[in-house]
């Protein structure tokens, strides 16, 4: 009887409050993904300032089995790039909008990541394509 409760119990505050989420700092952070999951990452003060995509192309011509996920919160004209890119190569791509997800200058805008672990050393954008500035 106890253990029936402690189930009620726990699938109610499910229901209310939604499943608990797995890291969930680092998930908001990456627009609700795993660091270790980020091939790359663009931020909204590189997003506003530097067309990114020619990056993206280069990782997505040597395998495209990539999902793009975009923060909401991105304006329109930067958006359609991306997913112009992503209908390009056929690539899942999602729309992220949630109050967790900010839009400070470091705050991630675009992140290009796959559904297992890579452990890249370096994700950032212009860390590893200086050539974009």
């Amino acid at each position: 009887m106890q253990n029936e409760q402690a189930d009620l119990d726990k699938r109610l505050q499910n229901a209310v409050f939604g499943l608990p989420l797995l890291k969930p700092d680092e998930q908001h952070r990456c627009l609700g993904t795993f660091s270790e999951r980020i091939e790359l990452r663009i931020s909204f003060a590189e997003a506003l300032r530097y067309d990114c995509t020619q990056a993206l192309h280069a990782i997505l011509k040597t395998d495209a089995t990539y999902q793009l996920l975009l923060n909401g919160q991105l304006d329109m004209d930067i958006m359609g790039r991306y997913i112009r890119l992503a209908n390009q190569y056929d690539m899942l791509f999602a729309i992220k909008n949630s109050q967790y997800y900010h839009t400070d200058p470091d705050s991630a805008a675009v992140i290009l990541c796959t559904d297992h672990a890579l452990n890249r050393d370096e994700v950032d954008v212009l860390a590893r394509y200086p050539k974009l500035k």
